[in-house]
């Protein structure tokens, strides 16, 4: 999944639950707004990641972009 995918999950997951006025939905939002600011925090640029300073060219070819982080939130996105 690239980076603009994950952003667009999280941006059609805010969008159908954003308008609702139950305050469990609201919490949801809020989590979620704060999920997508970590991902534009941590968009690759070129071979490293403006977030965490993660490059790739001096890790194992398996851990290449995404960084660690954004891998993470992959896995628990599914």
């Amino acid at each position: 999944m690239t980076h603009d995918e994950l952003l667009a999950k999280i941006d059609y997951t805010v969008a159908i639950y954003e308008g609702l006025s139950v305050l469990d939905i609201r919490v949801l939002t809020a989590y979620l707004k704060a999920l997508r600011a970590v991902m534009e925090l941590h968009k690759p640029s070129g071979i490293f990641c403006r977030g965490c300073g993660f490059i790739e060219e001096y890790n194992e070819p398996a851990q290449l972009l995404p960084c660690p982080t954004i891998q993470a939130i992959e896995k628990e996105l599914g």
